[in-house]
């Protein structure tokens, strides 16, 4: 059916890419355009800067290599790309690159405004205050990077491995000590990161609700945010690694959805809240509005 359940959670899911995509785009050329405002150089927006040119590339690797795999017209294409190991080991460990990288930008995000707002003075706030873009991109890929090269150099991967033919569109390994790994460097990072953000936020919470300052509400708001979603994908990432129900197609949409759920959020999230942001995202629609000539009427 043309306008089945499953059709139209495909077109949802892609409309919420490209949306953010764009929206991602527009927030880089705001960021850039003010980079050398003082407001920009803070910590969190040298963070946020990174964060969206991380996801830029993360939504055209969902769109060529996962939202593609939703469609079973797709199965021979994919099964002709086991031909070449390098594509199928990029896919698999990219996407696992990127939730890693994800999973220490909250971390990052959390951390840094737990410094700004209840260790302001602190020698940790001041570093974190004047390291550049390219520390805090080494900061954001240096332990994802060193989880992933020793799985880069010792697995293979493949479409539709032998016993999970009736999923093709999923990719796997013979080798199932991978499983045990990846689900054990998974339990111990994105627990340990959720964990650590949990602390840091329930500190940053209580700081804020005794100062009742508004903007320091939004920092909130936005942190919970980020909170959510790195909860849900720890959580999703766990039920993954049981191998729950992944025949299903309505759990593969679930599953291979899972690395758009941070980015989204914090793109939501940061126009919602933080005001700067929005500001300028808003501004050529409210100049639109003032500069509209109204008609000469006369007075009888």
């Amino acid at each position: 059916m043309l306008f089945s359940v499953f059709n139209i959670a495909l077109v949802f899911v892609g409309i919420i890419t490209i949306i953010s995509f764009f929206l991602t785009c527009v927030m880089i050329v705001i960021l850039w355009r003010y980079r050398k405002s003082t407001r920009y150089k803070a910590f969190f927006y040298k963070t946020l800067w990174n964060e969206c040119i991380f996801n830029i590339f993360t939504f055209i690797f969902f769109l060529a290599t996962m939202y593609a795999r939703f469609f079973d017209c797709m199965i021979p294409i994919f099964l002709y790309l086991n031909r070449f190991p390098w594509w199928t080991k990029f896919a698999q460990i990219t996407q696992e690159h990127i939730m890693y990288i994800q999973t220490m930008n909250v971390f990052l995000a959390v951390g840094g405004r737990f410094c700004t707002v209840c260790i302001p003075h602190s020698r940790i706030t001041h570093t974190a205050e004047e390291l550049n873009k390219w520390m805090i991109c080494v900061l954001q890929i240096f332990l994802p990077t060193i989880v992933e090269i020793p799985i880069y150099i010792f697995y293979n991967f493949e479409y539709g491995y032998t016993g999970n033919l009736k999923v093709p569109l999923l990719l796997g390994t013979t080798n199932d000590h991978y499983y045990e790994v990846a689900f054990s460097i998974c339990v111990i990072y994105l627990i340990g990161a959720f964990a650590l953000c949990v602390f840091g936020y329930i500190s940053l919470f209580y700081t804020v609700r005794k100062r009742a300052n508004r903007n320091e509400t939004n920092i909130i708001i936005h942190g919970g945010c980020l909170l959510l979603a790195l909860g849900a994908l720890s959580a999703c990432t766990i039920v993954r690694g049981f191998r729950i129900l992944e025949k299903s197609k309505y759990m593969r949409i679930f599953y291979f959805s899972t690395s758009l759920w941070i980015p989204c959020t914090n793109i939501a999230a940061t126009i919602c809240v933080i005001g700067p942001i929005r500001k300028h995202i808003l501004a050529p629609f409210k100049e639109k509005a003032d500069t509209t000539v109204l008609p000469n009427t006369t007075l009888l």
